[in-house]
């Protein structure tokens, strides 16, 4: 079996990663370990590769496999720009990194909510203009207690979310895609279909977005469901950013039909200096790093290790990627 590793151009941290991944298998196999530094690369040797992981392929890469590439696990939850044509016609087995970003995600929310709650927007303007706010910034403060944040994506990082707002005794809506019925479970008020996001909307303090972008998802808060918002209510997008209708926002935070905003992910990136959103006072701003921190690569290679382990052994693989549902 050869398996193909692009996961890292510096060879002094691909041998580190192999010996985390060799590590970690259960049996010792004759199992042939390719570094794949770069694309070209890839293209060359892609033909005689029985697995590989990576972080994204292109159309025109995946067009140089054969059926000998049985499976391909992306280090990568959000793989939308992966999913051509090609790829879903095969019958390549593909797996995602869901999971690993729960955990820093989750943490990267709560620093949001906690930013937009407690105004430090306007205490880091203290520090600059050395005016003694007190009494003004302690009126725009808010208590999450007995809050609701609605969480649109119920999958690992929906779950770690709700986990930590109720440390925080926060009401909490979520709804999924699969979810046919109003039902409570552990750390959810209520758990809704899709088809009541508008209840999500109208019911919630605090909005945020953690579900995959799919043609079903895409430009899902636009016009009407920012009017559905309280003016008071908060939206949160660590998803992807063509989940929100970008034009849309700007105007709602502009004209506040909304309270304000925080965003790690954007419709383009990275964001032009150009775009009215570093202008706007009331939106907090994040080069797409929510999901991002230092043991990420090495995460990225105990999770496939795991994996492997299954796919020698013929066992279900987890994080297996629908082709249908494109998540």
């Amino acid at each position: 079996m050869r398996i193909g590793l692009q996961l890292t151009n510096n060879t002094k941290k691909y041998k580190k990663l192999l010996n985390i991944l060799k590590s970690n298998l259960n049996e010792d196999i004759n199992i042939k370990f390719t570094h794949i530094p770069d694309n070209q690369y890839l293209i060359d040797n892609i033909s005689n590769i029985d697995v590989l992981t990576t972080y994204s392929i292109s159309e025109k890469i995946f067009s140089y496999a054969t059926e000998k590439l049985k499976w391909i696990h992306f280090g990568a939850a959000g793989i939308e720009k992966s999913l051509s044509p090609s790829i879903l016609k095969s019958k390549t087995i593909i797996t995602n990194a869901s999971g690993i970003h729960s955990n820093p995600v989750s943490e990267f929310v709560l620093g949001m909510i906690l930013y937009l709650s407690k105004n430090f927007n306007g205490c880091e303007k203290f520090k600059i203009n050395k005016i003694w706010s007190q009494w003004e910034l302690a009126k725009t403060t808010i208590q999450l207690k007995k809050k609701t944040i609605g969480i649109i994506g119920f999958g690992n990082i929906g779950k770690a979310i709700a986990k930590k707002c109720k440390a925080f005794d926060m009401k909490v809506i979520a709804t999924r895609r699969l979810q046919k019925n109003v039902e409570s479970k552990k750390n959810v008020d209520k758990l809704i279909p899709i088809s009541e996001l508008n209840y999500l909307l109208r019911k919630s303090d605090f909005i945020v977005i953690a579900c995959p972008l799919t043609p079903t998802t895409k430009r899902l808060i636009s016009k009407d469901q920012l009017n559905k918002m309280k003016s008071t209510a908060f939206l949160i997008n660590i998803a992807r950013g063509p989940i929100i209708d970008q034009n849309e926002l700007i105007n709602a935070l502009k004209t506040k039909k909304i309270a304000g905003a925080a965003i790690d992910v954007f419709e383009n990136e990275p964001l032009n200096i150009s775009n009215p959103l570093f202008k706007i006072d009331n939106v907090f701003l994040s080069p797409h790093i929510s999901g991002n921190f230092p043991e990420y690569q090495t995460d990225v290679v105990l999770q496939f290790a795991d994996n492997l382990n299954r796919f020698i052994n013929g066992k279900i693989l987890k994080n297996r990627v629908c082709k249908k549902r494109l998540y």
